[in-house]
């Protein structure tokens, strides 16, 4: 066993479980790593360790998405677990995360294809209840769809913290040691990967400056990640106040040259 409690077990379990239900009903961030990692941090006592794993796993998985039936790492899983074990042993976060966070997290993609094929089942059983127009059966199955998907959350996190460290070593022995020298390569990779893909969507080349910007403030500077972020973020009001006063503006110019014609 670990230092973990019965209860503290019982919410991160709660909160794997209910994360994908978020994710595919309201969306209000609960499924995204950094959230899920802080919120694991707070219930052991140490937020800090949290953020960190969660912002280590989040970097590589950035400009990534799962769409339609595509399945990826679920980093979310396997970076409460390992925040929560990570904090109770002491392992270096960053190390912690991208070697065990990893590698659960691919292992948890299997889970993820699981969940997709058994929700199959009550969905089948909705479109029988749409031939007899039974509405209120069709909602049902709807509900019961939830279970798979939280299950495949839920499950593992909540073993993996009760059995603690020996069953999550138990499980990475079965590994090969040249996979999990991959999946440490990987975890320093992709965070670039992810930064390239993110570049490729933002407006880079029209508004270069606040590229070499951040650059220099993070380099030369040695300005803070989060320094960085909110100098970007006072950037980012600034141009989005310039666009919308500019048709105002218009607005305004166009509506007095109508009422200089108007007087003439």
């Amino acid at each position: 066993m670990t230092d973990l409690n019965f209860l503290q077990i019982l919410l991160i379990t709660a909160w794997a479980f209910w994360g994908i239900i978020d994710a595919l009903s309201w969306n209000v961030g609960m499924n995204g790593a950094i959230l899920a990692c802080l919120f694991t941090g707070v219930v052991v006592g140490n937020p800090t360790y949290g953020l960190i794993v969660g912002g280590t796993l989040q970097m590589t998985q950035l400009g990534a998405g799962t769409y339609g039936g595509a399945s990826i790492p679920n980093i979310t899983s396997s970076g409460m677990i390992t925040t929560a074990l990570g904090a109770v042993t002491g392992a270096d976060p960053v190390t912690f995360a991208a070697s065990i966070g990893i590698a659960l997290a691919a292992l948890f993609t299997q889970l993820d294809i699981l969940a997709r094929f058994s929700n199959t089942v009550f969905q089948h059983i909705a479109d029988k209840y749409v031939e007899t127009g039974n509405t209120k059966g069709i909602e049902l199955m709807n509900h019961l769809g939830i279970i798979p998907w939280g299950l495949s959350r839920g499950l593992p996190v909540f073993f993996l913290l009760l059995f603690g460290e020996g069953l999550v070593n138990t499980l990475m022995s079965i590994i090969p040691q040249w996979l999990m020298d991959g999946f440490k390569l990987a975890g320093g990779l992709l965070p670039v990967v992810g930064f390239a893909i993110l570049l490729r969507y933002l407006p880079v080349q029209k508004k270069p400056q606040y590229v070499i910007l951040g650059f220099v403030l993070s380099a030369y500077m040695g300005v803070p990640v989060l320094g960085v972020s909110l100098i970007g973020l006072v950037a980012a009001l600034l141009v989005f106040q310039n666009a919308t006063a500019a048709p105002a503006t218009a607005g305004v110019s166009l509506e007095s040259k109508g009422d200089d014609d108007y007087e003439e």
